[in-house]
């Protein structure tokens, strides 16, 4: 090997080493030497080595790569996974994740209670059938390959004014957009505006008008659930938080809660307003 040669190989060692921080492994593999080698070669050249096993710090290169803006656009924005992001960007899933964690975006949990990945259906899919044919949640999912349930939800958050009666349309089957009622409803929004929570009133997936989900302490589901008797659905839609983190806090808390059927204390007053206007209206006219 040529002095030239030797000089050249190992300016690029060191520039590898400190400049791009490669580790002692993947400048070896690089320029085609024996990792043993690469290393004599730095400590020959007055650089302080890493101790064996602690790890290097992370390239600037990289960082300079996933950058803030475009990590929250690949996984918000396009809901792709770290294992995803990191194959589409030349790197390890482990470093996005490190990055998601560095940035506080929230991950997202694996199951089938994501808040993320519901199988929402965007409002022009659902209004012609629901809206406009007045098609049941049930046979709206059949048609589109979904349950009633995510037909349900997908239309609350959307806006799409919900059939509260049922999927026929007897005299007391009001047409309510649910995130309105809530907001709109005196006991809830005086909770809301005690504990700092944001009114959220736009359209969308729970994952787009929550990015970070409020935070569930037990003084504010306490109020929501018990003084507001709103249900687990309705504080989802106040907070961002999916139904199974709620009814796990309520549990942690030791908020008992509610027996199963029947409609919410919430949807009972609603109900019960909604019929002595009509009862007005009807009196009046």
């Amino acid at each position: 090997m040529s002095a030239v040669y030797s000089e050249v190989l190992a300016r690029r060692i060191v520039e590898l080493y400190v400049e791009r921080d490669y580790s002692t492994r993947r400048i070896a593999e690089t320029v085609g030497i024996d990792r043993q080698r690469v290393a004599q070669i730095l400590r020959e050249r007055g650089v302080d080595l890493a101790p064996r096993g602690a790890g290097r710090r992370r390239p600037l290169k990289v960082e300079g790569m996933i950058g803030e803006g475009l990590l929250r656009y690949l996984y918000i924005n396009c809901q792709m996974s770290s294992v995803d992001i990191g194959k589409g960007l030349g790197v390890s899933d482990r470093l996005v994740r490190s990055r998601l964690k560095l940035w506080g975006i929230e991950t997202r949990t694996r199951g089938q209670f994501n808040r993320f990945d519901r199988g929402d259906v965007g409002p022009d899919e659902l209004r012609p059938l629901y809206i406009e044919k007045e098609w049941a949640a049930a046979s709206v999912g059949e048609e589109l390959g979904i349950s009633g349930n995510i037909v349900l939800r997908s239309a609350h958050s959307g806006r799409l004014p919900v059939r509260a009666g049922g999927s026929y349309r007897p005299s007391e089957a009001f047409d309510i957009v649910l995130i309105d009622a809530l907001y709109e409803d005196a006991d809830v929004s005086r909770v809301l505006m005690h504990h700092g929570v944001p009114s959220k009133r736009e359209a969308g997936p729970l994952w787009q008008r929550f990015p970070v989900p409020v935070e569930l302490t037990k003084e504010l589901l306490s109020d929501l659930y018990n003084a507001c008797g709103v249900s687990t659905f309705h504080i989802e839609l106040l907070t961002g938080s999916p139904t199974p983190t709620i009814l796990r806090k309520l549990e942690e808390y030791g908020i008992d809660r509610r027996g199963r059927g029947g409609r919410s204390p919430f949807m009972r007053r609603w109900h019960a307003a909604r019929r002595q206007a009509a009862a007005k209206s009807r009196q009046e006219s």
